[in-house]
């Protein structure tokens, strides 16, 4: 058991992803259908008033990967709820831990790529969940 993101968790560093992906105007995240369906739930917190966009439509497979938009709000919720998640006292599992640890990093490098200082509106990168992009 690996206690890795305890100290991450109340940071500077974490603070100021919040606040950059605060300030998305919109993101999209690129994951299977599963995938998007357990970050959802965790994502969800019965504090906040955050909603997020639905599942897949039903008959949709769980290995479908999906395209889901998300705004600034959406996109700071999600990474709390998923460095929460990646918690031992929080994720039901060790596989668990793993995908949400896997979810962390891959918002985190794509929250920390955003410039601030840029005032023209560049588009924010996908952030993508699947292993298998770099071996197509």
């Amino acid at each position: 058991m690996t206690l890795r993101n305890i100290p991450l968790k109340w940071s500077k560093k974490h603070r100021a992803r919040l606040e950059k992906a605060a300030g998305v105007a919109k993101v999209d995240l690129l994951c299977t259908a599963l995938t998007w369906r357990l970050l959802r739930t965790q994502a969800r917190s019965q504090f906040s008033t955050v909603a997020f966009p639905e599942a897949a439509k039903g008959g949709t497979d769980d290995r479908e990967m999906l395209r889901v938009s998300l705004t600034g709000p959406q996109l700071a919720q999600l990474t709390e709820r998923t460095l929460w998640g990646t918690l031992p006292m929080v994720a039901a599992t060790p596989g668990e831990r793993a995908m949400y640890q896997r979810a962390y990093d891959a918002v985190a490098a794509v929250i920390d790529g955003v410039d601030l200082s840029i005032t023209d509106g560049a588009a924010v990168p996908d952030i993508v969940i699947d292993a298998r992009i770099a071996s197509e």
